[in-house]
């Protein structure tokens, strides 16, 4: 594909590198993205005669007349050919993860394996010479990095101002070993036989004509031995130092444990290289996965407590609610008990108002956690997304604990949904302002949305379920007379014949923009507009398949319709009336929501990588992009929604508190889609379903269907 900008990161551990062609540069740091810097890194061959190509990635020398790459989930692959030299280069950098392995997915660390090839022609020309023999190199280079030999490894030793936040990106000569700077140590290990220490990196001895001499193995380590977070105003440390003392110990485990690292990845990587999924989707998945990994920290405060949070991408927000309720679709698929461990963080985050009980819209900023960060709060929204989290997460595990230990909380949360509304007519009209946050008025923070009141209709049916299960039939009955509260409004005032209306209220008059805290008068302009997010509610009810009571003819008419008066190059904006402001994380969620909802909308995943490459070429470096232009939500998390394309291929709906697993029993086209829920990952056992065409009919058998246990399965048209 297109040479791009493109990340790589860790579990937690912040450890990333940003290739960046244009500029021919790598953002590097032990510390992440946002505390790093531009540094020069020349990958490339040396033939015997003096000639020299590198990767795109330096200034120090020339470069391969054609490189192409190939984004993995767990890595990117460069392929470069020079016809100069009559050979081509393949890099593979690898960040291996793994589910539920803390030492695989965690440890700071980057695999790198180098390939040298003979490339006779080029665009039908035939190459200049045949080079045969030279060598590999690996080169770093940026001021004030301190390089040092060490015997087998090479030392990597610089530190980052902590007033990097206040813009000083530049080393100021008083810079010293002081409280003011993180301190990181980094090595470059070469694994294969025969290296050659340089002052600056490694290289190797090739030879085309023995195939024993043409690959070669090293690795990129780091560490950082001191606390990086504060929470709840402990400091805390990177998680890793609980699993290694320091960069050398990281460097021998990756050593010892190469092969089995390498194989995780690509058994990962292949998982979505061998699904049905096209091209541009599995891509989209693996930017965006990389960028949520890159975003994510996990600490370990003093008193050896844990802590996992994921950075809003360039707003630095730990954890925001509404950015997690797209993400936590990552964690369903890979890790729930990451999602598990967000639900009780959010926990200590419960606000109140004149209204009543509510959580934060995020648990902190920057470097700081304990309180929100946030302009404002989203007390409707957040109280209905984490009550369809905690509530997705009881029926996908089957543990009743969870919904047990916040029952307290999740009734208060559901309280102030009904209080909210005080109109009678179940819409709420007070906490409504939403993550919205760069749309119209009508969109952002009018009274009486239809969105909201569409997700707090899906968060109260799911908290009847919860009471339920709870044998609490006064909260229970709660939660089903304000269903069937919404429910009778939005059939006879929402509905405007061939879609919903964004709110029901047509005058700005009363309302506050929560920004500047003006009032706001006049027309509420764009009251009555298609928008794409009616249904974003409904998602977390169908993974589980336990659908509200809807009118799911009009939620169907309304996302076609929605879709295309509000369709763009790079995807829908907010509404038909919010022509500048495409989200893509909130597109891909009415992309997965329609195909449950058999809803048959053009597979547009080709308009969001190519935003995705037009934001990351020619200049401009932004890392996994939510937005078009109006709005830098860059390096942003939330792209993970992907994942949810495999889920919506197959018509995954499990419910284990029902022992039910339902998969639809056709697909679009002969394909196999990964059932990661069901994984047993200690086993690396996954089940498959696979979809074949026999004649006029399509087919479905599930390849080790021993690992759905005792789930009942139902296959549905």
């Amino acid at each position: 594909m297109q040479l791009m900008a493109t990340a790589v990161g860790r579990l937690g551990s912040r450890f990333s590198l940003v290739f960046d062609p244009d500029a021919h540069q790598v953002l590097h740091s032990a510390l992440g993205r946002w505390l790093d810097f531009p540094t020069d890194l020349a990958i490339g061959v040396e033939s015997d005669d003096g000639k020299v190509r590198t990767l795109p990635f330096t200034n120090r020398f020339p470069l391969f007349e054609i490189v192409e790459q190939r984004l993995t989930m767990c890595g990117v692959v460069y392929v470069a050919r020079s016809r100069e030299l009559g050979l081509g280069l393949q890099v593979e950098v690898v960040a291996p993860f793994y589910p539920r392995d803390e030492w695989a997915s965690l440890a700071p660390l980057f695999l790198i394996r180098l390939e040298v090839f003979p490339q006779d022609r080029i665009f039908w020309q035939p190459a200049e010479q045949r080079t045969e023999q030279g060598r590999l190199f690996v080169r770093l280079y940026r001021d004030h990095l301190h390089l040092t030999q060490a015997h087998d490894r090479l030392k990597i030793n610089y530190s980052v101002p902590k007033a990097i936040w206040q813009g000083e990106r530049e080393r100021s000569p008083d810079w010293g070993r002081d409280a003011e700077l993180w301190w990181c140590d980094e090595r470059l290990v070469p694994l294969s036989p025969n290296p050659e220490m340089l002052d600056d990196g490694v290289a190797f001895r090739f030879d085309l004509t023995d195939p024993t001499r043409c690959r070669f193995d090293l690795l990129w380590c780091a560490f950082v031995d001191e606390p990086v977070l504060t929470v709840f105003g402990q400091p805390a440390s990177f998680k890793y130092r609980w699993l290694f003392t320091d960069a050398d110990a990281v460097a021998d485990f990756a050593q010892r444990h190469f092969d089995e690292l390498w194989g995780k990845a690509q058994g990962i990587d292949q998982l979505i290289a061998q699904s049905g999924l096209t091209k541009a989707q599995a891509d989209l998945i693996r930017i965006s996965f990389q960028n949520f990994l890159l975003n994510s920290w996990w600490v370990v405060r003093d008193d050896g407590s844990e802590w996992f949070s994921v950075w809003e991408g360039s707003c630095y927000f730990h954890s925001t609610v509404d950015v997690e309720y797209n993400d936590a679709l990552v964690y369903l698929a890979f890790w729930h008990e990451l999602l598990e461990m967000l639900l009780d963080e959010w926990a200590l985050f419960e606000m109140q108002d004149e209204v009543g009980n509510y959580l934060a819209h995020d648990m902190g900023g920057e470097l700081e956690i304990g309180k929100q960060a946030y302009h404002h709060p989203m007390p409707v929204e957040e109280n209905a997304n984490f009550l369809l989290m905690l509530h997705c997460l009881w029926r996908w595990t089957g543990r009743r604990e969870l919904i047990e230990r916040h029952s307290g909380l999740a009734k208060r949360l559901t309280a102030y949904l009904e209080r909210s509304d005080t109109t009678g007519n179940g819409f709420p009209n007070l906490g409504t302002a939403n993550t919205i946050d760069d749309a119209s008025p009508a969109v952002q923070f009018s009274r009486k949305q239809t969105y909201l009141a569409v997700k707090v209709l899906c968060a109260c049916h799911a908290a009847q379920q919860m009471a339920e299960e709870l044998g609490d039939p006064d909260w229970a009955k709660q939660c089903r007379k304000l269903v069937d509260l919404i429910r009778k409004t939005l059939d006879e005032q929402a509905w405007l014949g061939d879609h919903y209306a964004v709110c029901l209220e047509r005058t700005a008059d009363g309302l506050v923009d929560a920004w500047t805290g003006q009032p706001l008068r006049g027309e509420l302009v764009g009251w009555d507009a298609y928008s794409i997010y009616t249904a974003n509610g409904l998602l977390y009810l169908l993974l589980s398949g336990n659908e509200p009571p809807l009118d799911y003819d009009r939620f169907r008419t309304d996302i076609v319709n929605a879709y295309w008066k509000a369709l763009t190059e790079y995807g829908c904006t907010h509404t038909s009336a919010d022509k500048s402001n495409v989200w893509v994380s909130q597109n891909l969620w009415r992309d997965v929501i329609a195909a449950y909802l058999s809803v048959s909308l053009p597979d547009n995943a080709s308009r969001y990588l190519a935003l995705q490459t037009f934001m990351n070429t020619a200049g401009l470096t932004k890392g996994f992009i939510d937005t078009y232009l109006t709005n830098n939500l860059c390096f942003y998390p939330r792209g993970i929604t992907s994942i949810g394309y495999l889920f919506a291929l197959c018509g995954l709906r499990l419910d284990r508190v029902r022992g039910e697993l339902r998969l639809r029993k056709t697909a679009p086209f002969p394909c196999q889609v990964p059932l990661l829920p069901l994984a047993d990952w200690e086993q690396g056992q996954v089940p498959v379903i696979v979809y074949r065409q026999v004649g006029k009919r399509m087919e479905a058998t599930i390849e080790r269907e021993e690992l759905l246990g005792e789930l009942k399965l139902v296959w549905e048209e």
